[in-house]
């Protein structure tokens, strides 16, 4: 009888771990990994709104529809920054897996009017970029120190209140560093934007760089985030600043003495001397390069940036520079090498870019004092060709002067000079010969200084 008893226990407790173990793979089964966004466009600007995932792993698109609607669909493992874009515009989304957002915009005023339904994180990543926006602008470099500090701890406690409904543990623990690193990054800007702005050293306290020391400045994790890593970078070029040392060979050094963790030394060595190659030249690079093979343990890194090297000779100065033809504002076939016997000065830009946009009525300004000189005003237009409507309303409501081209893209001007960015400027002799493929901003003097010793 007892034996009878245990073993209908024993089938008992079979039964039951079956049973919750078949609960168990049908919640796995019923887990809901798929995403629905969708929402209504007011005044569309676009055929499309699409979804873009900031790690660069996919891009989901829809048509709208008559009633300028749109609902995309797709499957997500884990939470992921994305991008919200239709027309030339994006705005930042956090997204989970099994999401269902529902989103309203007006293009007309895109970033004021963006709102998701469903989604508090996509809510308050709209609302940081316009407090950004807002406090993040020239006035705040203008502001003396005691003032810039004031505002800098209201915004950012402004920006970490508006963490205080969201419940996902880990974005708010990602914002909260996020938010720090930033404005520790503003406090690092501000002796050097307050000084070139005003024309004089801001008034330092004692203590203003005691916020340094709130973190480890060799903790590898820094280079996990962009915020952080930014920071890295901003608080490397500060102390070259401090130490008045601005040679691509004092930062080498700088990073071999002040960091030891190896990871971060290899990081910021291999950006700073590919982004010194790019953007300065490549003059002295073989000391640079040797001094960068005793620093870096990556072997490949080397190879790669002699190899860069190699490639950048072709832009020194004197080198004859690569002829592009592209159609002017009446169809007309323009090249640079029509222009040859006068300085030509090039502006490679497109209307959806913001800081070209801001270059504009500096370069307006430039072209008209000079004029009369001996030197073309060259711009080149990387606008898609569904966008050349919008690029002439821009010209004739910015009143641009100079040559105005249209290269319908990146095509072979950013091809051939190895342009990954805009604005680019770059300055050519009357022998169609280089001075400089990454030259000065109109908005930068160093641009009329230069400009007055050629056009004498």
């Amino acid at each position: 009888m007892v034996y009878l008893i245990r073993n209908k226990l024993k089938k008992m407790k079979k039964l039951i771990f079956l049973v919750g173990a078949m609960a168990v793979i049908a919640c796995q089964q019923e887990k809901n990994n798929t995403v629905t966004i969708s929402g209504t466009v007011t005044g569309p600007v676009s055929e499309t709104a699409s979804l873009i995932s900031n790690d660069r792993s996919g891009t989901y698109t829809d048509t709208l529809d008559a009633d300028a609607h749109f609902e995309i669909t797709f499957d997500l493992e884990e939470a992921k920054y994305m991008s919200f874009k239709h027309g030339q515009e994006t705005t930042a989304m956090y997204v989970l897996p099994g999401d269902v957002i529902s989103i309203s915009i007006n293009p007309a005023e895109f970033d004021e009017t963006i709102s998701y339904e469903g989604s508090e994180s996509s809510n308050f990543l709209a609302k940081k970029y316009l407090i950004e926006e807002k406090s993040v602008s020239r006035e705040l470099y203008l502001l003396p120190t005691d003032s810039f500090l004031m505002k800098a701890v209201s915004t950012e406690k402004e920006m970490m209140d508006a963490l205080d409904n969201i419940k996902a543990k880990s974005f708010v623990e990602d914002q909260q560093k996020s938010i720090w690193f930033q404005w520790a990054g503003q406090k690092l800007n501000y002796p050097y934007y307050y000084n070139y702005i005003n024309g004089e050293e801001a008034q330092l306290t004692d203590n203003y760089y005691d916020f340094i020391g709130e973190i480890d400045l060799n903790d590898p994790t820094l280079l996990e985030e962009g915020d952080a890593y930014n920071f890295l970078q901003n608080y490397l070029e500060s102390q070259l600043k401090a130490l008045e040392e601005k040679t691509m060979m004092a930062s080498l050094n700088f990073i071999g003495t002040k960091f030891t963790n190896q990871e971060i030394i290899d990081k910021l060595s291999y950006n700073q001397l590919k982004s010194h190659f790019k953007n300065v030249g490549v003059e002295g690079a073989d000391e640079l390069l040797n001094t960068f093979q005793e620093l870096n343990s990556d072997t490949l890194k080397h190879q790669e940036l002699t190899m860069l090297r190699d490639d950048m000779l072709k832009f020194s100065p004197g080198m004859p520079a690569f002829d592009f033809t592209y159609p002017d504002v009446d169809g007309k076939m323009v090249s640079l090498s029509d222009f040859k016997g006068s300085f030509v000065y090039v502006d490679v830009w497109a209307t959806w870019c913001g800081p070209c946009k801001r270059e504009i009525p500096h370069l307006v300004e430039l072209e008209k004092d000079y004029h009369n000189k001996n030197i073309v005003f060259l711009s080149v237009s990387v606008d898609e060709d569904k966008d050349r409507d919008t690029w002439l309303n821009m010209l004739e409501e910015k009143e641009m002067g100079g040559v105005q081209l249209f290269a319908s893209g990146w095509s072979k001007i950013t091809k051939d000079y190895m342009i990954n960015g805009i604005p680019r400027f770059m300055l050519f002799d009357g022998e169609g010969n280089i001075i400089d493929v990454n030259a000065s901003r109109p908005s930068q003097p160093e641009t009329r200084i230069l400009f007055s010793q050629l056009l004498k």
